[in-house]
């Protein structure tokens, strides 16, 4: 796993770092679950997610153009390392034999480790981008909100109602 606290932040910015948001966030009551059910249904990047919630928490906002720019530089590390580690820790839950068993759990433990240390790779990533892209994102006062509808459209999610209310649980968890 990277160091404690990436320190990315410009002087005078009072953003706080971003894997520390995606954690406080993330652990609110309910937030993992809403934050899954987009990533099934909707196709979203958790990660991504978090990241405009974070941007718009700040007061910027996330056109779509750059949310394709961001997403586009981390998407090799996203397919290549975080979503095979999620797809051998999901298959593990079951099988293939000797899975599931206490041995295989243990392993299932690690490679959980390994992939919320790939994940946090990816935000380190994202708020190294930003930090260099953040003159060039306008402020909004309702930014948290429109940057997750940003998100979500960007992955070609057309939020029904579940969706929806999964999206207000992360924004109401951001405040």
């Amino acid at each position: 796993m990277h160091g404690a606290t990436t320190g990315h932040l410009r002087p005078g910015d009072d953003m706080e770092p971003l894997w520390d948001f995606a954690l406080r966030v993330y652990g609110r009551p309910n937030v993992s679950a809403a934050c899954l059910r987009l990533q099934e249904r909707c196709g979203a990047d958790v990660p991504m997610l978090l990241f405009a919630a974070w941007l718009g928490a700040g007061g910027r906002m996330l056109a779509q153009d750059r949310m394709a720019a961001f997403d586009a530089r981390i998407a090799p590390w996203r397919d290549e390392v975080v979503r095979p580690l999620r797809a051998v820790r999901q298959r593990m839950k079951t099988g293939p034999a000797p899975a599931p068993d206490a041995a295989t759990e243990a392993l299932r433990t690690k490679v959980k480790a390994a992939e919320l240390g790939a994940e946090r790779i990816e935000l380190d990533l994202l708020e190294t981008l930003a930090m260099q892209d953040m003159d060039s994102l306008p402020r909004a006062a309702d930014a948290v909100a429109r940057n997750l509808e940003t998100a979500l459209a960007h992955y070609g999610g057309r939020p029904d109602a579940d969706a929806r209310a999964a999206l207000a649980i992360l924004a109401g968890a951001v405040g």
